[in-house]
């Protein structure tokens, strides 16, 4: 097998418009990158926990989230590991610092 090209990885053409966050956007066309997204959750009315892949314009701020069906399977499984990772270590925390008062 020969490598003909070096690819430059995953990456999405997307719209700033706030979509899943009030809004707000400013029209900007962005090359969005696997760096580019973090996940947002929150909890919707019946308890049930709801994720969004979601990056923060560089032009104006606002946060806009990304269709799920347009980040790949890994990307999304990579997310959410992070995630769940992140809450981890800041329930320790959280443990310690009610232990240490």
């Amino acid at each position: 097998m020969k490598l003909l090209k070096r690819g430059n990885g995953w990456n999405i053409k997307c719209l700033c418009t706030g979509d899943g966050n009030g809004g707000g956007g400013c029209g900007s066309t962005l090359l969005i990158e696997r760096g580019d997204i973090y996940l947002t959750h929150r909890y919707d009315f019946t308890g049930d926990h709801e994720y969004f892949y979601t990056f923060k314009c560089l032009v104006c701020g606002v946060e806009t989230d990304i269709e799920e069906t347009s980040v790949p399977n890994i990307i999304r499984r990579e997310l959410l590991d992070e995630y769940k990772e992140k809450k981890r270590r800041e329930n320790e925390a959280l443990v310690l610092a009610r232990r240490n008062n």
